[in-house]
């Protein structure tokens, strides 16, 4: 006999768990089908072990130049297992936490995978469960090198397994957010790295300053970034590997003691027998309308399994967004203005419109950009090197889009996310009295700089 819920979902990732915890909030009985650990990529590995182990490579960084404000701080290496271990203490803390509220709110939390028997039932260990909706929040996985040789690679995943997995050299195919990381992260340790990017430069969605200054900041720590580099083949060497690359210069090659792809990730739905529920995908993703309703009625699906932006806060907000619906409540979320953040050192963040597809949307537009050399508290962290830039609408004055690359990027970013939600443009931004000394004054420097008014820069 089976079991009925309001609500079933598939996917213990932020998006399935946020909306699990909103259904639970709206009343609605939920069961949530995981086969792993609850949190899924983002939380157990992706975005939060990465960052952790980012922060022990930015602490090391800042010992390393503490001379320069003369704090005499002997510099005695580094300890990659207790970096890892506080990771995993860093995760099992986040992953309990949403345990105990998965708990907290009643919702039944099945340990197995999930598939589909019909449009209103799953099956998942042998037992089946039944609902008025569902929702698929499967996620996504790793995608891997269509090269000779791949087999011999790994993926971003094989790093985060433990401290032994961390090789002297690595080759980093794919330029994106997960490879700059993880290049990063590194060439922290005083790894000897290689990025091997396809496109002719890095963070190929970012503004094109950013991938510039990003490939000079790599550069002078002692990585290689080769942009314009198509990988043909990989081979096993005697004490590693060769990564053989075609550029317009011709076939090229570079050895190390791992390669890593970072090519990006794509929907995770090939197991969830979507034929049976007459669910509607294209190479796997799953095809939704605005709402996140699938061609079945019943069926929604959210997060990295329906394509866009696969980012957590992107999947959590949808996942807020359709239990409100299936509630009947209303959710005033705009979807539409999603930020981006990356952590390398200085940080990157983003939102909206780039220069460059602000120009080819046909917009007129105005820009403001101001430097980090003329910011007092970068200054005083010797983080300098950096940038404010905010495009505008030159007809409406209203706020396109924004990229920072600078110290705190990451959490500066929610203002101008703010602002653009809401249509806000120079006046609303002008209005502001941004604290000093603060990075974030450099927010309304820009904003002037676009009408050559910047106090701090000419």
């Amino acid at each position: 006999m089976s079991k009925h819920f309001r609500v079933m979902i598939l996917g213990g990732g932020p998006a399935g768990y946020t909306a699990a915890i909103r259904c639970a909030q709206n009343g609605l009985e939920t069961v949530l089908f995981e086969s792993r650990q609850v949190g899924g990529t983002c939380l157990n590995r992706g975005c939060i072990p990465t960052k952790s182990l980012l922060h022990g490579a930015e602490t090391l960084c800042t010992v390393r130049e503490a001379a320069s404000v003369g704090v005499n701080a002997e510099f005695c290496g580094y300890d990659l297992d207790k970096m890892y271990a506080r990771r995993d203490e860093v995760v099992a803390k986040l992953r309990g936490g949403v345990e105990k509220l998965l708990k907290a709110r009643k919702i039944t939390v099945v340990n197995a995978f999930a598939s589909f028997k019909d449009a209103k039932t799953v099956v998942a260990d042998g037992e089946e469960y039944t609902a008025d909706d569902i929702i698929i929040a499967a996620g996504s996985v790793p995608t891997a090198l269509k090269a000779e040789g791949s087999e011999l690679c790994v993926n971003s995943d094989y790093l985060l397994e433990g401290s032994n997995k961390i090789p002297e050299s690595a080759a980093i195919v794919g330029g994106g957010v997960i490879g700059v990381e993880f290049a990063e992260f590194l060439s922290s340790l005083g790894k000897k790295v290689f990025v091997i990017e396809y496109f002719d430069r890095l963070l190929l969605n970012m503004d094109k300053d950013v991938s510039q200054y990003l490939a000079l900041a790599l550069k002078k720590k002692g990585v290689s970034v080769n942009c314009g580099a198509a990988v043909t083949r990989v081979e096993k060497t005697s004490d590693g590997f060769r990564v053989i690359f075609n550029t317009a210069k011709g076939e090229n090659a570079v050895e190390a003691g791992l390669v890593v792809v970072c090519t990006g990730r794509r929907a995770f739905t090939e197991s969830l027998a979507l034929d049976k529920a007459g669910v509607s995908t294209e190479r796997g993703v799953v095809l939704t309308d605005g709402n996140f309703r699938t061609n079945v009625e019943n069926i929604w699906a959210i997060g990295d399994c329906v394509g866009g932006m696969m980012l957590a806060h992107n999947a959590a907000a949808q996942g807020e967004y359709v239990a409100d619906l299936i509630a009947g409540r209303h959710n005033g979320v705009n979807l539409k203005v999603v930020p981006s953040c990356i952590y390398t050192v200085p940080e990157i963040a983003a939102v909206g419109l780039t220069e460059q597809k602000a120009t080819e949307a046909g917009y007129e537009v105005s820009v403001g950009k101001f430097p980090l050399g003329a910011n007092g508290k970068s200054l005083i962290a010797g983080r300098e090197r950096g940038f404010v830039k905010l495009v505008f609408d030159k007809k409406t004055q209203k706020l396109l889009g924004a990229t920072l690359y600078c110290d705190r990027a990451t959490d500066m970013i929610g203002e101008l996310a703010l602002a653009l939600a809401n249509g806000m443009g120079k006046e609303e931004l002008e209005r502001v009295i941004r604290p000093h000394p603060t990075v974030e004054e450099s927010i309304g420097e820009a904003v002037l700089a676009s009408e050559g008014r910047a106090i701090h820069s000419l």
